[in-house]
Order: structure tokens, then sequence, then C-alpha cells
């Protein structure tokens, strides 16, 4: 009875110690730390300006305009589109981050971290509507889900999740909107197109999409539907700036009509063959740009008569 009894209070003893070495050994974090939020005072709304950059000092900035759109500014002659989505789903996982897991105060440690002023994996500067700025530096990654920051205005490192240095490219192309035509199906009433066959129009009337003409002529179901969607959603490879020198875009002619807008795209030969790029330009943007081949080709391949009801392959005369 008295050895039991000596082995539970040895036994006891022991436990005591691993919890109070645990104590003295784990991240400030879990011992209760209270979490600190690491961009603090700034919500996503707020930012005006969002600017990147890497090791090797490339800097990308991405700014917010007053209508709400995003533009891209490498520092080169043109700010093109931004992908408003992407950014502010990347604004507001930033500007959320909070950590309870202190990692260090100690400033020999940030280069190795990768949280040094000059030694870094990615810096992130915010820029706020008001014009004050915030740093973030993120540094490595010791595990798949968390990594190492350090608010630039402290020493203090933190461990913390869900964001990564992968997706703060500083590539300009990475934050391209590339959606370049988009118009809503329900509210489109006319389709012209004129290609190497000709030109034709397709009209709504009332729920009923028609070939226009003397005598207005049915559209199959499928051809419509396939139509509508190659129209309806253009995305573009890349912007190629205000002003175009190459050829003509005359290979085609697209225009859309809506329940409040008209957008034209001008569409080029293939640049290279017939699975190449073309030169694009639409009505509803400043940027001439380049599309892939596969979602231009339709296009240029269409004719009314492959539109039409078997036995309307004429006008009606």
């Amino acid at each position: 009875m008295i050895r039991k009894k000596t082995n539970f209070m040895l036994l006891t003893l022991l436990v005591c110690q691993l919890l109070l070495i645990g104590l003295l050994y784990l991240p400030d974090g879990d011992k209760g730390q209270a979490e600190v939020a690491l961009v603090p005072g700034l919500t996503a709304d707020a930012v005006a300006e969002l600017s990147i950059i890497d090791p090797t000092g490339k800097t990308l900035a991405l700014k917010r305009q007053e209508d709400g759109n995003w533009l891209v500014d490498d520092g080169g002659d043109e700010m093109f589109p931004a992908d408003a989505d992407q950014i502010q789903h990347i604004v507001n996982n930033l500007t959320s981050l909070q950590s309870q897991r202190l990692v260090t105060r100690t400033p020999a440690s940030h280069i190795r971290l990768q949280v040094d002023d000059r030694v870094f994996a990615k810096k992130i500067v915010f820029t706020a509507r008001d014009g004050k700025t915030q740093t973030l530096l993120l540094g490595s990654s010791p595990g798949p889900q968390t990594i190492h920051i350090r608010p630039g205005s402290t020493d203090a490192v933190y461990l913390a999740s869900g964001i990564s240095t992968w997706n703060l490219d500083t590539d300009r192309q990475s934050w391209w909107q590339r959606s370049y035509v988009q118009v809503d199906g329900n509210t489109l009433r006319e389709v012209t197109l004129q290609n190497g066959h000709g030109a034709f129009t397709l009209r709504k009337e009332g729920e009923q999409w028609l070939v226009a003409g003397d005598q207005p002529q049915e559209v199959k179901a499928a051809a419509l539907d396939s139509l509508l969607r190659n129209v309806t959603h253009i995305a573009i490879n890349s912007y190629l700036g205000r002003e175009h020198q190459g050829a003509p875009l005359d290979t085609a002619v697209l225009t859309l009509t809506t329940d409040s807008q008209t957008v034209t795209l001008n569409i080029g030969p293939p640049q290279d063959g017939e699975d190449s790029e073309h030169v694009i330009k639409s009505s509803a943007s400043p940027f001439f740009a380049s599309a892939g081949g596969q979602q231009i080709a339709p296009l240029l391949a269409l004719k009314k008569e492959s539109l039409l009801q078997p036995g309307e392959d004429k006008e009606k005369q």
C-alpha cells in the first residue's frame, strides 16, 4: 500500500513538472495570450492602395479607383484593369489577420525568420484613404498553414495562418481583369455579327430570338445557346495598351445591344496561324487586348445558315 501511494505521488509530481515545462516553453499564444490584430485600425473598405514588394525589390501596386474598380501599377506606362474580386479577397484576408502566437520580440531573430526590413519573403504596404500607411513583413513558413509575420511598426514577430506569399505575386499578369466583354444575357436584346461569311442580326422578340430580315426566321435552340455563351463573355490573355499599329481589326465585328448599352468588339486576324491569338478592341474599354484563338474562332466561322431551323436556310420570299 505504501509503495502504491509513493508511486502515485511520484506520478503526480511528474505530471506537474511536465505542465510547468509546457507553461514555460510553449509560445506565448499557447499561454492564453489575447489575439493581436496585425493590421490594427484598418478595414478592407478603407484600403486605397496595396503595394507588394518581393525580395528582389520588385514592386507592384494595386490601386482602388473612386468608382471602386482597381488598377494594376507595376511602374510601366499603363495601369491596366485588375480583378476586383481577387484583390478584395486578398485585402479582406490581410486586414483581418490576427494572432495569439508571439514568436519573438528580438530583432536579432528577424533575418532568420525572414521578417527583417531588408530580408523578407514579401513586404506588404497598405495605404488608407486618409493617406496613412501600414506595413506587414511576411517571412518564413514553418508549416503548410502558417507563416511568420511582423508588423513593420514593431519588433514583435507572430505566427499566423490564413495567408501565404505564393498568391501575392509582383507580376502584373497575375492581377489583370481577364473578363474583357461581360454582358448579362438576360438584358441582351440584339446581336450583330459581321465576318468573312457575311453579316446577320439576331433580335429578341419577346422571349424568342429571331434572325432579322424582311421575314424574321427562327433560330435553332442549340445554336443559339452556343452563340450567346460565346458572345456574352470574352476573356483575354493580355492587355496591349491604348494604341495598336498592327493589322486592321476588321476580320470580324461583333455588336451587342442590351437594355442599357451597345458594345462593339472589333477582331483582328490570327497573328501566327489559325490557333494563335487575335488582337481585339471593345468599345467599352480604352485598351486593346489579345484573346485566344479557341475563343475567337467560332465567331469567325459562324454562318447565318447554321443558326436557322431546318427548312429555313434561305430567307422566305
